[in-house]
């Protein structure tokens, strides 16, 4: 079997689809990634062929904002829900569908995967009569921003003549969801081809290791501080976040990510250790919480165990933010709540109330519980060789959705 991955050209969204890639290379199968040529670099790093289609983020960001109003919302679950399904399915889908088709044809994939914000993959897929699979990114999102994408890529579909239905291509085949249940969507029962599979990460070849500091930290607590590596240029947020926590007795590991400079924070005490980039499965294990954006990171995070002070700076971090509160795992500033006091108060919070740290292993619990990526490989597998949708036998799916198969 030959599987093409897709995914949006960030890191966040090339990670979490790893696993799934190496237990499907590891299976015997041939596997390559598609997504924007600043991306591709790191994908082969990773081991894996790749091959550039489409825009890359920032280019996908300036033009989106250029084209749609709702771009000029302030972060929030309002803007996301508004603004991202037009931006991913108007501007950022045409230009990779269109590198997309020639690709497949000339490779000749059994199977697409795409991560679901790449509605490019669907399109593509569907003119070149391959099946294809969406890997969440993490809790569904709702269903109303999948509807609004779908009527935005109408041009796209009419210029092409296909039809992906009203959820932009979504949930046709196979949907492999990666939230644990206590945090996921009661949406999620609305998907007759949803079936579950953690995508917890590991560094695997081609990653840097660990600095040699990291083995010798003193025992206080270790406090990991990251923003990610897409919402993570505003310098004042995470200079606000290390003044907040250096002066405790805690190890503060800081990564602000591989563009930034780490020198911009300014000297730091010898407690605070600042990075570009570390590996996070790899770090993780070392650490006793989290403050961090809330991004795609944060499965990874809670399957660790360890609770997470959740900053949410845009895209749908809002939303996880407000499942990881509920669930008790986590704590959360929003952006206009964000400075050292208030960080330092919430940091003290969950390192003395043991309730957080419990209901993270709880999360971490349900992960283990879950199918691993090898498990759907084989899921993989029979949607190649059965080119139709794999309706889970999941309880309480009735009146679930399933996309209609394209004609032929």
């Amino acid at each position: 079997m030959k599987a093409l991955f897709t995914c949006l050209p960030g890191f966040g969204h090339f990670l979490p689809m790893v696993p799934l890639a190496r237990a499907t290379a590891d299976a015997g199968h041939d596997v390559a990634f598609a997504t924007a040529a600043d991306l591709c670099p790191r994908v082969e790093a990773a081991g894996f062929r790749a091959f550039p289609a489409g825009i890359s983020l920032s280019d996908q960001l300036e033009r989106a904002g250029h084209q749609y109003e709702e771009a000029n919302l302030p972060p929030g679950k309002q803007r996301f829900e508004s603004f991202v399904p037009k931006m991913l399915a108007g501007v950022a889908a045409p230009e990779r569908a269109a590198d997309l088709v020639p690709i497949i044809e000339d490779w000749s994939p059994d199977l697409l995967v795409h991560d679901e914000t790449d509605f490019g993959g669907p399109v593509a897929a569907t003119i070149t009569g391959i099946p294809y699979a969406d890997q969440s990114v993490g809790m569904l999102r709702p269903l109303a921003m999948s509807r609004l994408a779908g009527r935005t890529l109408a041009p796209l579909t009419k210029e092409w003549g296909v039809d992906l239905g009203e959820f932009g291509g979504l949930f046709r085949y196979l949907y492999l969801d990666v939230c644990p249940p206590s945090l996921q969507s009661r949406e999620i029962d609305q998907i007759a081809v949803a079936h579950p599979m953690h995508n917890l990460s590991d560094a695997g070849p081609g990653e840097d290791g660990l600095p040699p500091w990291v083995s010798d930290l003193p025992p206080d607590p270790t406090v990991y501080v990251s923003l990610g590596t897409i919402f993570n240029r505003d310098p004042h947020v995470l200079a606000a976040i290390v003044e907040g926590v250096r002066e405790e007795r805690v190890n503060v590991i800081v990564t602000v990510g591989p563009d930034n400079d780490p020198g911009a924070l300014g000297t730091q005490p010898s407690n605070v250790h600042v990075e570009r980039y570390i590996p996070q499965p790899n770090l993780l294990p070392h650490c006793d919480f989290v403050v961090n954006q809330g991004g795609t990171a944060m499965l990874d995070i809670l399957g660790q165990g360890l609770p997470i002070l959740v900053l949410p700076q845009g895209a749908n971090q809002f939303h996880n933010a407000e499942a990881c509160v509920s669930r008790g795992a986590g704590r959360s500033l929003l952006p206009g709540e964000i400075s050292p006091g208030s960080v330092r108060q919430e940091m003290q919070y969950l390192l003395e109330e043991p309730g957080y740290r419990s209901a993270a292993r709880q999360i971490r619990d349900e992960f283990r519980l879950m199918p691993g990526p090898e498990e759907a490989v084989a899921l993989l597998e029979r949607l190649a060789d059965e080119r139709a949708p794999l309706v889970s036998e999941a309880v309480g799916r009735q009146g679930a959705v399933t996309e209609p198969e394209p004609p032929g």
